[in-house]
């Protein structure tokens, strides 16, 4: 990936301005005046891109990329009902790529290359990685074994369809084939107990009652286990 100087046109004009003639500041004083300026701006520049570019350096298969996302209706009624997160996502990496492995509204479970045009790096993402050993390789192939599901926009349990979190809580068994992180009851309301109206609308739409208080789980609560940590 390519870095370059980005520069407003007002910070280019003040600059262009400054006078190159003064008698009272030396010439060298000068000219390291210029680099220290070019050199703020290109590491203005590479931060941009670094936050894009180190997860690729530091993500293992089995980490949990945890999203903040509150552009989207669905995001914004996810975290008013729920919290800090919005979404949550495994990551599997092999010798050529770090893949992805996700339920989105858009296209159902799907696994993508992290980084590529179909799923970018997004500078609201956070990776948490279990603190206690478990099977990565049964982790991935059973989260696998779902890519081409439908996403469960209903939020119930075992309807053929799965939701973000649904997926990981799925795919995060131990040897005896229970559940790694729990499940409780639902919750869609906001803080002052009132229902949003993305909620209201979404589930008029698909013509059912709120699933309030179904078991089931989110991400905030997912990044709250034990049994993860945060490491970016």
């Amino acid at each position: 990936m390519k870095y370059q100087l980005r520069m407003s046109s007002d910070s280019y004009s003040t600059f262009a301005q400054m006078p190159l003639k003064n008698k009272k500041t030396p010439f060298s004083m000068r000219l390291a005046g210029l680099f220290v300026f070019l050199f703020l701006f290109a590491g203005i520049a590479d931060a941009q891109e670094y936050s894009d570019l180190r997860p690729a350096f530091k993500l293992q298969s089995g980490d949990l990329l945890f999203f903040r996302d509150s552009r989207s209706g669905m995001g914004k009624a996810i975290k008013e009902s729920t919290g800090r997160y919005t979404h949550v996502a495994l990551v599997e990496r092999d010798s050529a790529n770090v893949w992805i492995i996700e339920a989105t509204p858009e296209k159902g479970v799907q696994r993508e290359v992290l980084g590529s045009e179909n799923r970018p790096y997004e500078s609201d993402m956070e990776v948490y990685r279990l603190v206690i050993p478990f099977d990565t390789a049964a982790v991935i192939a059973r989260a696998k074994s779902y890519v081409g599901q439908p996403y469960d926009d209903r939020f119930l349990p075992d309807n053929g369809a799965l939701y973000c979190s649904e997926l990981i809580f799925e795919a995060f068994l131990d040897s005896d084939g229970n559940h790694l992180f729990p499940s409780q009851p639902m919750n869609f309301r906001n803080k002052r107990g009132r229902l949003p109206k993305y909620w209201k609308n979404h589930f008029k739409k698909l013509g059912m009652e709120v699933p309030e208080g179904v078991e089931g789980t989110n991400p905030t609560d997912m990044s709250r286990s034990p049994l993860i940590m945060k490491v970016f």
